[in-house]
């Protein structure tokens, strides 16, 4: 539990004298607070020893490679990606170790650069990309969270119009985890104004897609995760519905204050259709677990660049009221600490206990 208190509180500590308390600084101070946190979620991830429940199943992974050729690789079934590169490193170390340095590096650098790029606040991203428990997410379902990271930058290029250059980089993500190409009609959905009539056929399609989950769960599972089987634990049993209310609250803070956020109309757009796509997911997830997963693809514009927006859209609306909403931001700011250790206490992921590789059976 001290290293994620200590990732947290160095999250706000460091970030906000650094970044502002509300509006962004300019100047180098969020480009060195963006490179501590790289450097603090890259060590923290890559030094961990059985923390996650996918931990043992990529070091299996890895030490399987020992025994297999770039040729093997080519008729794999898997994505290629992430196991080319672990073949690379598989080289010059034998030790299933040496996987989870690359793999974090894969994921945290360039989550922070997304963010120091298109984030109102970084510390607000990191409060949130902790408090809402995406870290946790990343130390376990790491193939697709790499994919999530390069599909958000993927979704940047369609709000600039880029859409050739974002189809090639969502293509480019499922080269790590094919649930990537199911954001490909995403890209499109930046030119789709949130109002009334959205939320109502959005509203409508979410209670549609929960009572006949069915079909969605068999379509999934067909393309994508094809090795769980029907009668599998994560096809019959659902998560906590605490997850979907969760991102639901969060959807709903971001269209309530669309109309006060700051930023142009696509990107707006963009992060309502992530935070809605997170909630979808989510909701689904707590019938059908294996579901939940393909919300890691929303989480990152969702959470990472949407609740920024929300927090700085309460403390413009403050400000222009001569009220103290200010409070209201980093009450919003502790309950997403709270959130945090709770997950952490709960093992959320197997996270707990952390423990370094120096600590596994054979170090001195």
């Amino acid at each position: 539990m001290a290293v994620y208190s200590i990732l947290f509180l160095t999250a706000l500590g460091a970030g906000i004298p650094m970044c502002g308390l509300s509006e962004r600084r300019d100047g180098k101070a969020p480009c060195i607070y963006c490179i501590i946190m790289a450097v603090l979620f890259t060590a923290a991830a890559s030094l961990r020893y059985g923390v996650g429940y996918d931990y043992n199943l990529y070091a299996g992974w890895f030490y399987d490679l020992n025994f297999t050729d770039f040729d093997e690789l080519r008729g794999d079934r898997r994505e290629i990606g992430i196991f080319l590169l672990l073949k690379l490193v598989n080289i010059f170390s034998a030790d299933y170790a040496a996987a989870f340095p690359l793999i974090s590096l894969l994921i945290y650098p360039p989550l922070m650069l997304y963010i120091f790029r298109n984030s109102d606040n970084p510390w607000m991203s990191m409060a949130a990309f902790l408090g809402m428990g995406l870290f946790f997410n990343s130390l376990n379902f790491m193939r697709q969270f790499i994919a999530a990271v390069i599909c958000a930058f993927g979704l940047q290029y369609g709000v600039k119009g880029s859409y050739m250059r974002a189809v090639l980089t969502v293509l480019a993500a499922s080269a790590f985890h094919r649930s990537a190409l199911f954001l490909l009609p995403c890209i499109f959905l930046v030119s789709i104004d949130w109002n009334k009539l959205t939320l109502t056929v959005t509203a409508g399609l979410s209670i549609g897609a929960y009572a006949f989950s069915e079909p969605l769960i068999r379509g999934v599972t067909r393309y994508v995760y094809s090795n769980y089987g029907i009668g599998s634990r994560e096809m019959t049993n659902g998560l906590p519905i605490r997850y979907a209310v969760m991102f639901g609250v969060l959807f709903l803070a971001a269209y309530a204050l669309k109309d006060r956020m700051t930023g142009d109309k696509r990107s707006i757009n963009m992060i309502i259709w992530c935070c809605y796509g997170a909630f979808f997911f989510e909701l689904i997830g707590s019938r059908y677990a294996i579901i939940s997963r393909m919300s890691l693809l929303f989480f990152i514009p969702g959470v990472c660049l949407g609740a920024p927006k929300i927090l700085m859209a309460l403390y413009s609306s403050a400000i222009k009221r001569k009220k103290n909403l200010g409070a209201a931001v980093m009450a919003a700011v502790i309950l997403m600490m709270g959130n945090f250790l709770f997950l952490a206490e709960k093992n959320y992921n197997g996270v707990m206990p952390y423990r370094t590789i120096f600590e596994r059976e054979g170090n001195p």
